[in-house]
Order: structure tokens, then sequence, then C-alpha cells
């Protein structure tokens, strides 16, 4: 019989040594996970995580993923598992309006691209995966959350150079952030309002 905070924890935890982790857990919390781990991938740790996270993610559930993201990257891992990590946990961040928390992931995970080039592209086919989140959401923070164009084009510019993006992809996106730049300060005129208002 399991007595004290073990009790009752779900087999796809036990099966990847995750008890006292969850155990450790709000009862809310609890609920808030349990609801992804069924037929969740038990083989490893890693695999529960990953498997759990993207449930999460699919649902746009940004607590959950980002709650199991940060236990799993406590964790020891490859370079390459935590950049698996990265970039499922970066949406969350953003979505739950944790910026800071959300770059400094890009920031990692555009280290690890730059330091991997040729093992992420083996992964790949020979290419760099389509869909890139730490590059994506580097924009998505700078540009759209911050507003920091300076910020946002001289990204692109490291994204040129490491090759993570065209030399017409860059243009465009270039032309693309004057384009919503001035978008956002027209905007901005016609929603001031009068000091006597």
């Amino acid at each position: 019989m399991i007595f004290g905070r073990h009790k009752d924890v779900p087999d796809e935890i036990q099966k990847v040594g995750l008890k006292d982790w969850y155990s450790g857990l709000s009862d809310t919390d609890k609920v808030k996970v349990g609801r992804y781990i069924k037929d969740s991938d038990t083989s490893s740790k890693l695999n529960f995580s990953l498997s759990v996270m993207k449930k999460a993610g699919e649902e746009e559930n940004h607590y959950v993923n980002v709650l199991i993201g940060e236990m799993i990257l406590g964790s020891q891992l490859s370079t390459m598992e935590r950049f698996d990590v990265l970039e499922s946990v970066i949406p969350s961040y953003f979505g739950a309006e944790r910026y800071d928390e959300c770059l400094k992931c890009c920031n990692e995970g555009i280290d690890i691209i730059k330091n991997n080039m040729k093992t992420i592209k083996q992964r790949n086919n020979g290419d760099l995966p389509e869909t890139i989140m730490c590059r994506n959401y580097t924009i998505n923070v700078l540009v759209g959350a911050k507003g920091d164009y300076e910020a946002g084009d001289a990204a692109l510019d490291r994204f040129y150079e490491l090759g993570l993006i065209s030399e017409e992809d860059l243009a465009y996106r270039k032309q693309s952030h004057k384009i919503h730049r001035m978008q956002r300060t027209f905007d901005s005129v016609f929603t001031l309002k009068p000091k006597d208002q």
C-alpha cells in the first residue's frame, strides 16, 4: 500500500520515474497535468515530457507546457535533447506572455543551432527544419511583443549570417518590419485622446 505523498501517482508517472516531482505538485496542477498523460510515451522521462508537452501545446495549454518544460530542462539532457525541449516550450512562454523567458530560450536554441548545424541538418534529411521556433519567436518577441524593430532587424541579420534565412527572406522580413512599424505608428495617432478627456 502506498502512503503519504506518493499516494495515487498515475502509472505513467511512475514508469518514467517522476513520482517525486508529481507528488510535489499542487492538487490543481495534478489535475491539469493529468489531462495529458493518458497514452503518453513512457519509454523515457524525456519522451514522456515531450509527448505531454505536444498534447498541451496543441490545446494551447501554455501553463502545463511550461510546467513540464521547466521540469525536464532541469534534468540531465544532451545538447540535442535540450534543443528539442526548447523548441517545444518556446511557443508557450510566448503564449503565456513570459517574453523574457521566451527570448532566453530562443537565444539558447539559436546558439545550439550555430554549434550543431551539421547534426540538425542530418536529422532533417540534410536541410534545416522548415519551422524553427527559436528563430521565429525571437522576432515575435522583439517586434511583436516589445516593438523593438532595431533589435528585430539585427536578429534577422544574425539569422542570415548563420544561414537560417535566405537573402530574399532577409529583405522581405525587413520590409515587413518597416510596414508593421508604420502601421503601429499610424494606429497610435488615432488612438491618442485629448488631454481634457
